[in-house]
């Protein structure tokens, strides 16, 4: 993955983990523009912010689904620091 664009997603999942939806949105767009493979990624980014936007929090489901988005260690472990409960 393409060092901006590995940093767009992490700064795009640990909004997620600050309830910062519209960070989250637009950082995860700025990746997809640059890498237009990460559809998957970004519709797991939508939903956690989407369940943010109507809940105030993201579910264990949408967390897990966003941790099997992404393709590596590295972004997993940011998942995992982000992930609110």
């Amino acid at each position: 993955m393409d060092p901006r664009v590995r940093s767009f997603v992490a700064e795009s999942i640990m909004a997620i983990g600050q309830g910062d939806v519209p960070t989250a949105r637009t950082c995860i767009a700025q990746a997809c523009d640059i890498d237009h493979s990460l559809f998957r990624l970004a519709d797991a980014v939508h939903l956690a912010c989407a369940e943010l936007e109507l809940e105030g929090g993201v579910s264990v489901s949408a967390w897990n689904t966003l941790a099997d988005a992404v393709d590596s260690g590295e972004l997993r472990e940011i998942v995992e620091s982000s992930r609110t409960w």
